[in-house]
């Protein structure tokens, strides 16, 4: 904890004796920079970021509303546009993260990895509660340049969308901090959003025309990014919309609801879940989730579904996360996976690919060796080919229409990010070495790591900036399924930075049943 929090520039008294709850009155006095280059003016409101000790060639603003709170009338409707302002913003502190709870229960996030869970100063990561710096006035994103940049740099924006399930997540998360990325580049900028979660992003009312509510936030994200990034230094037309694990399966669905008009440039799916959306073949009643909890919290109007929304719109949402968090009945509730609309979530993704309805831009996709590090390597097994097979499916899907794909497989397993050894290259953990915050894990970093880290941001870099000179820059061979050996795949980590691998080699399991998924065996890296 100490290490972690010198890191993010939270020491002294803090740092050696947290408290149960947040107690910063160590700080000193806080000041907004009068420097003209830390003040930028948008349509929306002019913000004030900061530079800090730690990365002075890195100008951060934390909190930067997209759309208008959804709170009131507004919550569990699609993402409100803000009405122009000139109101001055402090962007020095992070906004809150959208409505989540933490879990009772230890996982390898909380047991093994702290800088993938939200920071939350003072709270337990096991605590059982709602995490105390979520709160509904959630719609913001931060923005990460470089020190230099102004209204004329045209710089590529990587516009990131975090993971963590569909229920936990946002842009206070450690491990996903790009400072370290911008600094070391000085060529692109990271924008990453926060979008409504769980019940409040998905909420599954039949009340409701529209639930696909967390998609809808991606959308408003990219469309004010697209509208005032400029202003910070950024290219509108250079924009790579990317996500990993929910976010990665939220970048995909984009690409299918908006192929007309995904102002976007690219995208890059990282990690992406076999399916997040609900088969409604085995699916008796969708909306009997939202009631059973509007039932729960004295909101059951049998059949009147406006007049239960209209109750649930009453109830505190820590309420309502809490009613979630402790609920342990049968049937079971689940807010995770979306209603196929048909307007912007579809069920049959094969007919919309055969119709051409897809984002034109050209799309990294990836896996982690270990997608799941469980002791089982049977079941590890099973998920890296349901995982890895995903992948490949829409790689083909996406060559058919003449769109390019570049793939990597993150083989990496260093001993400070996996401190027990099946963890392997487990899901996530390939975002350390991207945003480079691979040291916030206590443990030996070796050189093979660090360079591992900057050959991985070099090559997203060099994709962000010209996908269409990857190969000649970088060497990233676009991936070809029907070329000899089933195409090149990039891996990273696997006991040198980079080399390519085949799609034999990686997926022969998605078309032969014979062949297994190459997992790796325990510490391979060094």
């Amino acid at each position: 904890m100490y290490g972690l929090l010198t890191i993010l520039g939270l020491t002294g008294a803090l740092a050696l004796n947290p408290p149960y709850y947040a107690n910063l009155t160590w700080e000193g006095a806080r000041t907004l920079s009068n420097w003209s280059n830390l003040t930028v003016e948008t349509r929306t409101g002019t913000f004030i970021g900061f530079l800090n000790d730690t990365y002075p060639d890195v100008r951060q603003f934390l909190r930067v509303p997209f759309a208008k709170p959804p709170i009131g009338d507004l919550r569990w409707l699609p993402p409100q546009p803000l009405d122009k302002s000139s109101k001055r913003i402090d962007s020095t502190r992070f906004g809150p993260a959208c409505p989540q709870y933490v879990a009772t229960s230890d996982a390898l996030w909380s047991e093994y990895e702290p800088p993938s869970l939200l920071l939350n100063i003072g709270e337990a990561d096991n605590q059982g509660a709602v995490a105390w710096s979520s709160a509904e006035d959630c719609l913001s994103l931060a923005v990460w340049t470089p020190a230099y940049a102004n209204k004329t740099s045209s710089l590529p924006v990587a516009l990131f969308v975090t993971g963590g399930g569909g229920v936990s997540g946002g842009i206070e998360v450690p491990s996903q901090l790009p400072s370290n990325w911008v600094s070391r580049t000085q060529e692109h900028i990271v924008v990453t959003i926060n979008y409504r979660l769980n019940i409040f992003g998905n909420p599954k009312s039949k009340a409701l025309d529209e639930t696909s509510l967390s998609l809808l936030d991606v959308r408003a994200a990219v469309e004010w990014v697209y509208e005032n990034i400029e202003a910070f230094g950024g290219d509108k037309e250079n924009i790579m919309l990317w996500g990993q694990s929910q976010g990665a399966a939220l970048t995909h669905l984009y690409t299918l609801a908006f192929p007309e008009d995904p102002l976007a440039a690219k995208f890059g799916v990282i990690s992406q879940p076999p399916s997040v959306t609900i088969n409604m073949s085995d699916t008796t009643d969708v909306y009997a989730d939202f009631h059973i909890v509007a039932e729960g919290l004295g909101c059951n109007y049998g059949d009147d579904v406006d007049a239960e929304l209209e109750c649930m719109r009453q109830v505190s949402w820590v309420q309502i996360e809490e009613y979630i968090n402790r609920y342990n009945s049968s049937p079971s509730i689940a807010f995770t996976n979306y209603i196929p609309d048909e307007r912007y979530i579809f069920a049959d993704e094969e007919a919309r690919y055969q119709a051409g309805k897809v984002a034109r831009g050209p799309a990294i996709r990836s896996d982690t060796s270990r997608e799941e590090s469980v002791v089982n390597e049977t079941k590890t097994m099973e998920v890296e080919e349901q995982w890895v097979c995903t992948a490949f499916q829409d790689s083909v899907r996406r060559a058919r229409l003449g769109l390019d794909t570049y793939r990597y497989e993150w083989s990496g397993n260093f001993s400070n990010i996996s401190p027990v050894s099946y963890l392997g290259a487990f899901h996530w953990s390939d975002l350390m070495m991207i945003f480079g915050t691979y040291m916030t894990d206590a443990g030996e970093i070796t050189d093979l790591e660090v360079t591992t880290s900057h050959t991985m941001q070099d090559f997203i870099l060099a994709f962000l900036k010209d996908p269409q000179t990857v190969g000649a820059t970088v060497g990233w061979p676009l991936f070809d399924a029907e070329a000899p050996h089933g195409g090149l795949i990039l891996e990273f980590g696997n006991n040198t930075a980079v080399k390519n691998i085949t799609g034999d080699f990686l997926e022969a399991g998605c078309w032969n049943s014979s062949y297994s998924f190459p997992i790796y065996e325990p510490r391979v890296s060094s």
